[in-house]
């Protein structure tokens, strides 16, 4: 008996079905796309933003660090400088420009009065620097001022070559050790041009001080080192014909001494978009003495300060903007605003961070009450 086999026909996917789930997969994988896009999105928005708070924290501490400092190797008060000329000493310009007041055509800053020029140990700018933001009105910046306490200053004696103060003259001592003696001419260390001295002596019984700029990078492999501040000078600090305060009025004292003094302003200044259309790029800038200024780091927006400092009377007035109507050497409390953004991937919009933080001038007030016998 021959047996009959019977199988069901094989069938395979019609038509639609194939459709039906190509169309699912798609969405499947359009979706597991977007996610994954989205996931890039978070990932660069959170690597953008942490990259941000880096940028705006360092660029804070090193403006902090510097204000920390304000006063430091120097007595209390400040100095007044070369006054009587036909010219004013001035900050913010290097050897070639001035960077100083930004919103306006740069002309350099005049030292305060006091009633003559007179360098203090914190000098706020208040509205010197960009205007970013017009709803915000223009930035603040700020000049803070302490004393090379690094170089060896002591290793020398300081006299002046003539009564005018262009030529000073720096002498190693005799009765040092035999230790590497760093040079007044060091490439990297000593003195170069557009550093500024303050110079300090007695006469009559009475202390004495002014500072000049450096005018030509000290040269010379062997002591004694001749150092020009040779007159005109970039921040007209150097004035032979200064009737008071100036280089030519302590060129007579005794038992001078020399330290090099940084002038450091922080501001902000908006770069100009290298393709001519366009905002450009707001940088946070600090500028040392006569020297040109670096940048400490892009898209700052913001820089505010405020002041706690007392009047002439001893009262005490905290949030100033600036130092109106009292003497900055009464700056006692700094309070310091810094706002950085970054573009936000494929849009026009930005992301910002704020930091603000608190800075005591210790060392505006510090009196050492135990000098030693």
């Amino acid at each position: 008996m021959q047996r009959i086999s019977r199988k069901k026909p094989s069938r395979g996917f019609t038509l639609l079905e194939v459709l039906v789930a190509m169309g699912v997969g798609l969405l499947l994988l359009a979706g597991a796309i977007e996610l994954y896009r989205k996931g890039l999105d978070a990932t660069f928005f959170a690597s953008q933003r942490s990259e941000m708070q880096l940028d705006v924290r360092a660029a804070q501490n090193l403006l902090i660090k510097d204000i920390s400092m304000a006063g430091a190797g120097l007595d209390p008060g400040g100095v007044a400088v070369a006054t009587g000329a036909s010219e004013s000493p001035i900050y913010g310009c290097d050897q070639t420009q001035c960077y100083l007041p930004v919103g306006s055509a740069p002309s350099g800053i005049a030292f305060p009065s006091n009633p003559g020029p007179y360098i203090y140990w914190i000098m706020p700018g208040h509205d010197w620097g960009a205007t970013v933001n017009a709803a915000s009105g223009p930035t603040d910046a700020i000049t803070v001022v302490y004393g090379d306490t690094t170089f060896p200053w002591d290793d020398y004696s300081v006299s002046f070559n003539n009564t005018s103060g262009t030529s000073v003259k720096f002498t190693q001592l005799g009765s040092l050790p035999s230790l590497p003696l760093v040079k007044i001419s060091d490439p990297a260390n000593g003195l170069q041009t557009g550093d500024l001295v303050l110079f300090t002596n007695t006469a009559g019984g009475n202390t004495q001080s002014t500072v000049g700029e450096v005018t030509a990078t000290a040269t010379g492999t062997s002591s004694p080192y001749n150092v020009s501040f040779s007159d005109p000078d970039a921040l007209g600090l150097n004035q032979g014909s200064a009737t008071s305060s100036g280089l030519p009025q302590i060129t007579a004292g005794t038992g001078t001494t020399a330290i090099r003094i940084y002038v450091i302003t922080y501001y902000i200044y908006v770069r100009p978009n290298p393709s001519g259309s366009g905002p450009g790029t707001p940088v946070l800038m600090r500028q040392v003495n006569g020297h040109s200024p670096v940048p400490v780091a892009e898209n700052i927006v913001d820089l505010h300060f405020w002041y706690d400092l007392y009047d002439d009377n001893g009262n005490l007035t905290a949030n100033q903007t600036d130092a109106s109507g009292s003497s900055p050497n009464m700056i006692r409390k700094i309070r310091v605003s810094i706002t950085g953004r970054s573009e936000v991937k494929g849009t026009t919009a930005y992301q910002s961070i704020n930091l603000r933080s608190i800075v005591s001038a210790s060392n505006m007030s510090f009196k050492d009450r135990y000098p030693q016998k």
